[in-house]
């Protein structure tokens, strides 16, 4: 678990410095990861959920070019009103494999239903 944490740790501080401070384009981080910065009451998560504004073009587009190359894309799709991004990565320890999954949802936080869709736009 503490090196699925570093490497999620590093990932996110080599984002924040690529688009300044999470500013430009602006991210937010949500879920689990966002909740340990408020709370001592925390879990072990194997994703760090980011939302985006939908804007002009596809912010995901610029993200997926800003990742590091040891994430590889598991998931990626853009749809009229939202977009979806899943890099992951494996890491061996011992003789277990752990993985890392970075998500990112531009224009809408989607569930597993429409219903639980929510646009970004008024979020954000």
């Amino acid at each position: 678990m503490n090196q699925r944490e570093e490497e999620i740790s590093r990932i996110i501080e080599q984002l924040s410095k690529q688009t300044d401070g999470f500013e430009n384009p602006k991210i937010v981080m949500i879920g689990g990861y966002a909740l340990r910065a408020f709370t001592s009451l925390s879990r072990y998560t194997r994703d760090c959920d980011f939302v985006l504004k939908k804007s002009d073009g596809w912010n995901l587009d610029k993200i997926q070019k800003l990742l590091p190359k040891v994430l590889s894309t598991e998931g990626f799709e853009k749809r009229d009103s939202y977009g979806f991004l899943r890099r992951i990565r494996i890491l061996k320890v011992d003789s277990r494999s752990v993985k890392i999954s970075i998500d990112f949802m531009e224009g809408e936080v989607r569930g597993r239903t429409e219903e639980q869709a929510r646009a970004l736009n008024r979020i954000i």
